[in-house]
């Protein structure tokens, strides 16, 4: 034991046009904003983030079971890097989702780009249900899951 308790707290995802961002996570996803910041003056954020002069927007949205704060930086803009999912370092969120076909559809209407079709895992604690990769509008793979009414 670490000698400390640890809980998850939120995500955070540096995206390249805040506006885009929100709008994808919340019209598409249904992600409810909780704050939008604007630009972040505290003397304290360029330490924190290790960037001297850093100057970013952060906007908090919400769903059950998860905060995730989208982030973006004024100065100095950052380079794109979501890469494939096999490069080390990459990161993607995964949801769980009642109808993955009918959430498949709607987010086809919408020229969502996906990884492939949906697929029905074999194995593991996702057998006999529904899985999809997708990107955000940065490119950022999110991954949809709907359980097996055995394993749910």
């Amino acid at each position: 034991m670490p000698g400390f308790s640890l809980s998850a707290n939120h995500v955070g995802l540096t995206v390249s046009d805040l506006g885009r961002s929100i709008a994808f996570y919340r019209d598409l996803l249904g992600f409810n904003v909780a704050y939008e910041r604007g630009e972040v003056t505290a003397e304290y954020m360029p330490r924190l983030v290790g960037i001297p002069g850093a100057r970013l927007m952060i906007a908090g949205l919400d769903i059950p079971g998860l905060h995730l704060d989208l982030i973006e930086y004024i100065a100095p803009k950052g380079a794109a890097s979501a890469g494939p999912t096999s490069d080390v370092g990459n990161v993607h969120l995964g949801f769980t989702v009642d109808d993955l076909w009918s959430a498949y559809r709607h987010l086809s209407a919408a020229g969502v780009h996906f990884k492939s079709e949906p697929v029905s895992p074999t194995t593991g604690p996702n057998k006999g249900g529904w899985a999809i990769y997708f990107v955000d509008p940065d490119g950022v793979t999110l991954e949809m899951i709907q359980r097996s009414a055995a394993a749910a």
